[in-house]
């Protein structure tokens, strides 16, 4: 058998050898990607006792009570002075509408992704509608347009007699009825019912109408006439309008043919739709 002629080792072939070698001698490193700020809400994180597992956060439900008392603080510190809307941010668990992958960030001031294109609102963006709705009293019926991942129906669920939210996305309108089913239990007494609904939001509720509240979670052009007429006589509708600059507006019902609208906050939402989809 001829024997087999030695192959020198080419330079490159060298410096992969000695790069392979440091690596495999190098210590490994634990990555994170969470937030920075997150870091200090969390001590058992920094103290290396708590891994960054579902399991493990929902084995240490204090924490996430401790992050939401820091939200809510953080609200306050925003202008968020209504103490109704303030109860019911702390009382609602966010972490139980976003993805696991996102439980770091659950009571960060952040929109976070839900699938579909969508998202779930700022915590601020939520306290803050809500409580230009309840500025002109007290909420009975309330609408929602784009349910999401039903938190905030949750919340409002706090803040009024009966929620009505409809969502037009087929997998996001099954999520968020299990999400607000879970509801039920955590909240148990104060909470409204939940009437959730697979459909076109832009058509608003008719049977249920009218509303003394109507909030929307995308932003249109222009407010559809039909969701105007919805509104109870001084009846508050509260929405982002506008394509590349977006502007919050709160839009009051004065009479059966005469609406007031305030120009406020600079916002950013996802388009407003019509129809639905199966995702």
């Amino acid at each position: 058998m001829k024997k087999r002629a030695f192959e020198p080792t080419s330079e490159v072939q060298r410096a992969w050898n000695r790069a392979a070698d440091e690596r495999a001698r190098a210590p490994s490193a634990s990555l994170s990607f969470a937030p920075k700020q997150v870091d200090l809400l969390y001590p058992l994180m920094k103290a290396d006792t708590l891994r960054n597992t579902s399991s493990d956060w929902r084995a240490h439900p204090e924490i996430f009570v401790k992050a939401r008392s820091r939200m809510v603080t953080a609200l306050m510190q925003q202008g968020i002075s209504d103490e109704v809307v303030l109860s019911a941010m702390s009382r609602v668990p966010r972490h139980v509408f976003v993805d696991e992958a996102f439980y770091l960030r659950a009571y960060d001031d952040d929109a976070l992704p839900i699938g579909h294109g969508q998202t779930i609102s700022h915590p601020s963006t939520v306290a803050r509608m809500i409580s230009l709705m309840r500025a002109a009293g007290s909420l009975r019926h309330v609408l929602e347009i784009g349910t999401g991942c039903g938190y905030q129906a949750a919340v409002l669920a706090m803040c009024a007699e009966q929620v009505y939210t409809i969502e037009r996305v087929a997998p996001l309108y099954d999520s968020a009825c299990v999400n607000l089913g879970q509801m039920a239990s955590v909240l148990q007494k104060g909470a409204a019912p939940v009437h959730v609904k697979y459909g076109d939001g832009m058509l608003g509720w008719p049977d249920a109408a009218p509303f003394d509240g109507i909030i929307l979670a995308a932003a249109g052009l222009s407010v559809p006439q039909v969701l105007l007429e919805q509104l109870s006589i001084g009846g508050v509708l509260v929405a982002p309008v506008g394509e590349r600059v977006q502007r919050l507006e709160r839009i009051t019902r004065l009479s059966t043919n005469e609406w007031c609208r305030e120009v406020l906050d600079a916002v950013n939402f996802v388009p407003l739709l019509g129809g639905v989809t199966q995702g």
